[in-house]
């Protein structure tokens, strides 16, 4: 099925993880979404919901990843106090973490992000109560590239953190060194 403001393309196929991708999601990620280095094993070991997105080549050109949220104080171990609300909701009902999201940067605005996410969720929300994504706003840009993709598919606004990730001590292509980029918190 294709939706009116997905552009025509190349044949594109959403699937769920399968372990011979790991490489490829590695370099992917590694690539375009350099939280922390990771191998074909990491990829494996993640676990979650995770879904990719193959092109006719059978090359990965997305990926998508979550997980159920089983301890608050570990998926968000810096804010205590600014984030008060987000644990209440979060702890609420069971609750998804969108760990990772990434399209490689030639394939996209062909729908594939799109794709992905409908999938994701499709997935998670029999489970889950709550979802959070966590947007890495870029301090080159002052935008979360992924914002517009998240909202048009019912994420809202959580709060906005300045400098959310400075305390992980990342690495961030963007601030050339250590992360100091903000965070936007979407829930759904």
């Amino acid at each position: 099925m294709k939706f009116e403001h997905e552009k025509a393309g190349p044949p594109m196929n959403i699937y769920p993880y399968e372990k011979k991708y790991g490489v490829q999601i590695a370099v992917l990620l590694n690539d375009f979404l350099p939280f922390e280095p990771e191998t074909a094993d990491t990829v494996d070991q993640a676990g979650g919901i995770r879904y990719i997105a193959v092109n006719e080549l059978d090359e990965v050109v997305g990926y998508i990843a979550g997980y159920e949220i089983l301890d608050f104080n570990k998926e968000f171990p810096y804010f205590h106090e600014e984030l008060q609300s987000l644990k209440g909701l979060v702890e609420s009902g069971i609750s998804y973490y969108t760990s990772h999201f990434v399209v490689h940067p030639n394939e996209r605005k062909k729908g594939i992000g799109t794709k992905l996410v409908r999938a994701y969720l499709e997935a998670v929300h029999p489970v889950a109560k709550t979802i959070v994504t966590v947007g890495w706003v870029q301090s080159d840009t002052n935008r979360w590239a992924a914002e517009r993709q998240f909202a048009s598919q019912g994420f809202e606004p959580f709060i906005y953190m300045p400098r959310y990730f400075e305390p992980y001590q990342v690495d961030c292509p963007s601030c050339k060194g250590l992360c100091y980029c903000d965070a936007h918190i979407f829930v759904k």
